[in-house]
């Protein structure tokens, strides 16, 4: 074999569930449909099963990358509500922080 010769790599998809491993994501979606249907909602693009629709919808936006949250003070953006929270607590707490 030669130098410039790459052996193909192989990608495996792991359920985030129970840790069960599949060579596709398409099998990875279509085991956590049959197998964990107490976990209604598989993203597409990860395999990850989830039970609410709520929650389903807060991971779509790790993929997106949406941040509609956004802090009022300096403008920083985040996924989630909660942690945008967070964040505020920063000014508040310290009101003197340097931005500098």
């Amino acid at each position: 074999m030669s130098s410039s010769t790459t052996l193909p790599t192989t990608e495996f998809w792991k359920c985030f569930v129970c840790r069960s491993i599949f060579p596709s994501l398409q099998q990875l979606i279509g085991h956590c449909r049959q197998q964990h249907t107490d976990m209604p909602f598989v993203c597409d693009l990860c395999g990850r099963a989830i039970k609410y629709l709520r929650n389903f919808k807060q991971h779509q936006m790790v993929h997106s990358g949406e941040k509609p949250h956004e802090c009022q003070d300096c403008g920083k953006a985040f996924a989630q509500r909660n942690n945008l929270r967070r964040h505020e607590r920063i000014h508040a707490e310290n009101p003197f922080y340097c931005r500098a």
